[in-house]
């Protein structure tokens, strides 16, 4: 029987070869989009999963009040929490973002700047589950580090790295590190990432410091570590959470300190779209992709169940016959049903060859490397097998459904009418494709205005050069020298020196700052420390308010020696001033009285995805990066001039530069990302939506042949006719239109409510969104129209 359902549908499918192409296109389209992002969302979902203990560890988030959550605490707690909660294993502190500077290879002359360098605790590879490809990793003794592979062979080449050393110079001075272990490359789909791992115990030593007192990892005055505890098994967290909170409520001023342990696998996403833990990636926006994936799909298979529809409409006679010899309906279903296997199977086949085509382009879709190999896993295989399992029933089940019911006496004459569901598939398919263009133009509207707006400050024409690691005796002097050197250039207008940059971040965060009478909400408030020079604000042209700049000497002489600071306006409203003018001159509290001399206008110091954060100017010989200005015409030369000026004056520094204004637009990453796939998969989910247009369309102008030719031959006009053919599917897209709107609508206004500063919604864009499918849809079905309305009516009358 199976056997005879399959030789049928193999005829049926060859015959009928349009439909079979159109339908085999759109399910081929509708199948890699599902697939590629499926795989982004499963690549997204299963990170940090590859850990062994992922169950018992926890990150310690602090929570000081609503909403507000901090990850960045006091190195000393680790060793609290295991002398005090025996429930605790063993305690972690993982610090990144302080150790970048520059390695050096002894007995060579190989020199790199690198970034990616932690401090971890001794046990950190019994925690967690890097793969160790040589060596103990062993960082119970001080200077010893664990590199990765890629490291292992970029700093010793082909030799055996267990044993040898390198030497570190950054912010805390030139040391010396033996390798004690290689791991494999981590898995990208780990939020805890690095290339070079240090003992945390070389810290210890206030000689490997360099003055950076703030770096002790047993203090507990400056908050720069994350700490991960892992649990006993058996250990309730939510218990062991209560337990801390208390715990550190006994300490003055923490009464309202909460401590939450975020386990490892939500460190990525979170465990619900409310979760308001701080993760490295967003829910909603996988949620996102996942409903557009499902979407997709569906509307490729609403495609195929439309134009099977008409399909069955062609093969009456093949139905009524079956009908007559007695043929029942489930009969029916099951001739239809393996149709639809062979045609779904077929297209499942060209559609992972495409994806495979396809894959080595996915990273720069999705702006980062996916998981295909998730595609492979049962729970995947599962998922398809039950897709397509599903959709199978379905038209078998949607064949009974269209064929009607009747007695025997009206075989015959059974006509199955489907026309109300044909058409309101059709208004579903393009609700979702109006949708996803609103939703494209949407996101494209508000990545152009974050990055139109003023931000307070000029960023262009601006050559960014990080300072170097190693100078050796005679900071201070070397550093004038090069500023005064590349002042003396005719290709450089100025330059300034700070030790972060805009778009990039600050330097620290802080709170404990007050104004002299203390407020009971002063505990409450943070604030973004940016240290900087006395060439920053005018270089980068940020207006002051009230007061002044901070002078030379002031720089020279540093922060921590002068006693004065600079605010920018949301600081100083913070800090209880009633305008920029009343700060000056007065003293606010950190550990001791710093005069305010200058207020700022409020400038976007990162990107508009962030509201303006109260800061802080603190004054010093600034060198973690210089600023340059330069003449656009001329950059070339001022890249020479400086690279030549700093290599004589920082030997064995690597020169590097960046342009301000592209690092500063790479913070809309993000958001381009979004952009570009909700184009992608609009233009899938339009080109499906006309492939059934185009179908339907051509099943029209084959069922009225004979009713255009007459009326050609009683006078219609051309335009008439493809006006009669066209104006029913039109209609179904404006009906389209008021279901996908409103719908949009509250979709996009939903996305644009976590942006403090935004575009809005334009009726405007509402309105191309709907020409354009207009347009599309219309050219889709006049070309079918017009092809019929130029047929030789001599030719479809002849039969008659």
């Amino acid at each position: 029987m199976w056997k005879n359902y399959l030789k049928i549908a193999f005829r049926s499918l060859v015959k009928r070869r349009l439909f079979t192409m159109v339908n085999l296109l759109g399910l081929v389209l509708g199948l890699v989009a599902f697939l590629g992002l499926f795989a982004y969302v499963a690549t997204e979902w299963s990170y940090n999963d590859f850990h062994a203990n992922k169950d018992r560890i926890y990150r310690i988030v602090v929570s000081e009040g609503e909403d507000t959550f901090e990850t960045f605490l006091p190195p000393g707690y680790a060793g609290v929490l295991e002398t005090n909660f025996s429930d605790i294993a063993s305690a972690g502190r993982f610090v990144e973002g302080i150790a970048g500077g520059l390695v050096a290879i002894p007995e060579t002359d190989l020199v790199f700047r690198e970034d990616g360098i932690n401090f971890v605790e001794d046990d950190f590879f019994e925690t967690f589950s890097f793969p160790i490809a040589r060596g103990t990793a062993d960082l119970a003794a001080t200077n010893t580090a664990v590199i990765t592979e890629d490291m292992a062979d970029k700093f010793f080449s082909n030799s055996d790295p267990i044993g040898k050393s390198f030497l570190l110079s950054n912010q805390f001075g030139k040391q010396e590190f033996t390798v004690t272990g290689v791991l494999e490359s981590i898995p990208f789909r780990s939020d805890i990432t690095g290339d070079i791992f240090l003992s945390i115990n070389t810290l210890e030593n206030p000689a490997n410091r360099s003055g950076n007192d703030w770096a002790d990892p047993n203090g507990f005055d400056s908050g720069f570590v994350n700490l991960f505890v892992m649990t006993k098994a058996g250990v309730d967290s939510e218990d062991l959470a209560e337990q801390l909170t208390s715990f550190i409520r006994q300490t003055p001023n923490s009464e309202e300190t909460t401590i939450v342990l975020q386990d490892l696998p939500s460190l990525h996403l979170g465990n619900s779209i409310s979760d308001p833990l701080p993760t490295s990636a967003e829910m909603g926006a996988v949620l996102v992709f996942l409903a557009i994936a499902i979407l997709i799909l569906a509307i490729a298979y609403v495609n195929y169940l439309n134009l099977s529809s008409a399909n069955i409409l062609t093969r009456i006679k093949e139905i009524k016959m079956r009908k007559v010899l007695g043929a029942h309906s489930w009969q029916l279903a099951n001739q239809f049903m393996t149709e639809t296997l062979v045609l779904l199977l077929t297209s499942l086949l060209v559609s992972i060859v495409g994806l495979h085509i396809l894959a080595p382009y996915a990273s720069a879709i999705f702006g980062k490397e996916i998981w295909f190999e998730s595609l492979k896993e049962p729970q995947t295989i599962l998922i398809v097998s039950m897709v397509i399992g599903v959709c199978t029933l379905i038209s078998g089940f949607y064949v009974v459904v269209i064929s009607g019911k009747f007695d025997t006496k009206s075989q015959v004459k059974f006509k199955p009418d489907s026309q109300l569901l044909r058409k309101s598939l059709v208004v579903f398919q393009f609700v979702i494709s109006i949708g996803i263009i609103i939703c494209t133009l949407v996101i494209r509207d508000q990545l152009s205005f974050m990055q139109s707006q003023s931000l307070g400050m000029n960023v262009a024409q601006k050559l960014v050069v990080a300072g170097p690691n190693d100078v050796g005796e005679n900071r201070s002097s070397k550093m004038d020298a090069f500023k005064q050197s590349l002042a003396s250039q005719i290709v450089v207008k100025g330059i300034a020196g700070s030790n972060s940059l805009p778009g990039q971040g600050y330097n620290f965060s802080t709170s404990g700052i007050t104004p002299l009478v203390a407020r009971p909400e002063d505990k409450e408030y943070n604030y973004s420390m940016f240290i900087i020079d006395e060439q920053f604000i005018p270089i980068y042209e940020i207006e002051i308010l009230a007061g002044r700049n901070f002078t030379s000497s002031e720089a020279v002489q540093g922060w921590n020696v002068i006693n004065k600071v600079m605010l920018n306006e949301s600081a100083a409203a913070q800090l209880g001033f009633e305008n920029p003018a009343a700060a000056i001159g007065q003293n606010i509290l950190w550990g001791r009285p710093f005069e305010v001399v200058g207020v700022t206008a409020d400038y976007h110091h990162m990107s508009l995805r962030e509201t303006i954060k109260p800061m802080i100017f603190l004054a010093a010989q600034a060198d973690g990066f210089f600023t340059l200005v330069v003449d656009p015409a001329q950059v070339k030369e001022a890249i020479s001039a400086t690279q030549e000026t700093y290599e004589s004056i920082f030997p064995g520094n690597p020169f590097t530069y960046s342009f301000m204004d592209e690092k500063f637009a790479a913070q809309y990453e993000q958001e381009a990302q979004l952009s570009l796939a909700f184009s992608i998969a609009g233009i899938l989910a339009i080109m499906i939506s006309c492939l059934g247009l185009f179908g339907l369309a051509a099943y029209a102008v084959q069922q009225r042949t004979k009713e255009i030719g007459i009326r050609k031959v009683l006078g219609a006009s051309t335009e008439s006719l493809i006006n009669l053919i066209s104006k029913d599917f039109i209609v179904l897209v404006f009906f389209a239109m008021i279901f996908a709107f409103p719908l949009a609508y509250y979709a996009m206004n939903s996305w644009l409510a976590d942006f403090p500063y935004k575009a809005g919604l334009s009726i405007w864009t509402f309105s191309l969104a709907g020409l354009l499918t207009l347009v599309i849809a219309l050219v889709t079905v006049g070309f079918q129209a017009w092809k019929a309305a130029w047929a030789n009516p001599a030719e479809t009358l002849k039969s008659e």
